[in-house]
């Protein structure tokens, strides 16, 4: 607000527009808001990125496993590359199985099956991402 003298002595009032603090709160208010909603959504895309490549793992494993499971030799340790998943690679580990149990207190007991294997398998999608394992223990004749 600026106060003038006109030319006939008399005091106005008049206002023409905004002031630079004004619109520099206002932009300022206005960047966070888009830094906010621009947050949201880059986390959204995130989470839906994750859950796709979840979903392809979760095919890749059901796929590996049934071509195991058919499998006329023995079963033994494998590290190779998916077909038609560019970047995607699997390992299959088999182990003997062993448990390490502690009861309360007490010290901690290894317990060593050997009716059951261990079979782990381990899907790597591509982009260096955390890797998605899958243990689960089978009997030892089947191997």
């Amino acid at each position: 607000m600026t106060i003038t003298k006109s030319p006939n002595h008399q005091i106005t009032n008049f206002s023409s527009g905004f002031t630079l603090i004004e619109v520099l709160v206002a932009t300022a208010i206005m960047g966070i808001s888009l830094g906010v909603l621009l947050s949201g959504f880059a986390q959204g895309h995130r989470q839906a990125f994750r859950g796709d490549m979840a979903r392809e793992a979760a095919y890749i494993a059901e796929s590996v496993l049934y071509g195991l499971s058919h499998e006329l030799e023995p079963l033994s340790s494998i590290e190779e590359e998916v077909e038609d998943h560019p970047g995607w690679s699997y390992k299959v580990e088999v182990r003997d199985l062993v448990l390490e149990i502690t009861p309360q207190d007490q010290e901690e007991k290894e317990i060593e099956i050997p009716e059951l294997k261990e079979l782990v398998l381990t899907i790597q999608p591509p982009y260096n991402a955390h890797p998605f394992v899958l243990i689960g223990w089978i009997p030892a004749e089947k191997i």
